[in-house]
């Protein structure tokens, strides 16, 4: 089924370069045009490559960063999708964790990222099981609230919160409506 969905989503029309690029001057108004243009090409590109929906990986570039290439957080988040390079994140970048400043390859990786998670938890992830305290006096393993599969982008294997993944869900869907609307399949999970 995966499979399916994957050859279905690369089929499907991605939206131009244009309205990829007003989204994003929309988000951020400090990008200059041909900068954003820039952008918009690599979204598309890498987001096809992997059959990611753009809108998703453009609301996710906004929420983390504000479309700073080379913004690098207290904890080793590195580039525009903060690719965080240790055992959860990215390995294959330590020791080279400046060529995650270049957009290409920090959105390529987040792509990559990406498509493994998707294909690891399909649509819905339980989260891990916790102790509640039940009737009686017993303790019971409870889920944890149901959270995206792409929440595991930011946390890892321990997703410790939701108001990021809803901070990214929200402005998926403004963008959905407001840009890209044309784009016939919306993304499982999202």
């Amino acid at each position: 089924m995966p499979y399916v969905l994957a050859a279905i989503l690369w089929l499907a029309p991605q939206p131009p370069v244009r309205v990829v690029r007003e989204a994003i001057r929309h988000l951020a108004p400090h990008v200059g045009p041909r900068l954003a243009r820039h952008y918009a090409r690599i979204v598309l590109h890498e987001a096809k490559r992997r059959s990611i929906e753009s809108s998703l990986v453009v609301a996710f570039i906004q929420t983390e960063t504000r479309w700073d290439e080379a913004f690098r957080s207290a904890t080793n988040d590195w580039g525009l999708c903060q690719i965080h390079v240790a055992a959860r994140g990215s390995q294959t970048f330590l020791g080279r964790e400046r060529e995650l400043l270049d957009p290409q390859t920090n959105v390529r990786e987040w792509c990559r990222l990406a498509a493994m998670w998707r294909a690891y938890h399909q649509r819905e992830c339980r989260g891990q099981l916790e102790m509640a305290p039940g009737r009686f006096g017993w303790l019971v393993l409870r889920p944890r609230k149901q959270h995206p599969w792409w929440a595991h982008l930011k946390w890892g294997y321990r997703v410790k919160g939701t108001e990021h993944a809803e901070k990214v869900r929200k402005l998926y869907h403004e963008l959905r409506d407001r840009f890209l609307r044309h784009t016939p399949i919306a993304f499982e999970g999202v």
